[in-house]
């Protein structure tokens, strides 16, 4: 089937034969790879979009008619469904970036007040003395067991709970008055 003319190819392939339309997928594809290759970024998805154009073109091959070539067709059928994957991904960016937008000039009294709480609480701990901070940070925010924050300061266990402890009080202090 090989030697087939695409015309002669194509009319087989209207009437269903799968050898001639595999014929045709093996003759084109490399081609048309290439041509949505330029048009698109991802390999991935170039080669999604030639299987899409051979599946439509599979679905819909008793009511397609070529005003041209099959090769131009073909080619004309993939630069087109590029340039909508092209338009669907920005229209995509364009709605989460207004999304967030909104949500931005939207911001829930909730999400206000935690942006408040979260400035305050971040002022509070900076006015910690260093140590007793360092002490805090290590346990609260990193994660590590007061045993762990004592071996890797080279401190004393009862110095980092000292130190903790300290710094609670001096947030509950700092954040009553806030």
């Amino acid at each position: 089937m090989c030697e087939l003319s695409d015309n002669t190819l194509f009319e087989l392939v209207k009437t269903g034969d799968k050898a001639a339309f595999s014929t045709l997928m093996l003759r084109y594809q490399p081609l048309l790879f290439m041509v949505a290759c330029q048009k698109l970024s991802c390999e991935e998805e170039a080669r999604d979009a030639v299987q899409e154009v051979f599946i439509w073109l599979w679905m819909k091959k008793g009511s397609v008619s070529l005003q041209s070539s099959l090769r131009n067709y073909l080619c004309g059928a993939v630069r087109n469904y590029c340039l909508n994957v092209l338009r669907s991904e920005k229209i995509s960016r364009k709605r989460k970036r207004q999304y967030a937008y909104i949500r931005e000039i939207f911001a829930t009294p909730a999400e206000l007040e935690n942006k408040e709480l979260s400035l305050s609480l971040r002022h509070a701990i900076n006015n910690i003395a260093p140590a007793s901070r360092a002490a805090f940070e290590m346990q609260y925010l990193e994660g590590f067991s007061q045993k762990e924050i004592a071996a890797r300061r080279g401190v004393g266990l009862q110095t980092v709970k000292n130190q903790v402890l300290s710094a609670l009080k001096e947030l509950r202090n700092s954040l009553k008055q806030g």
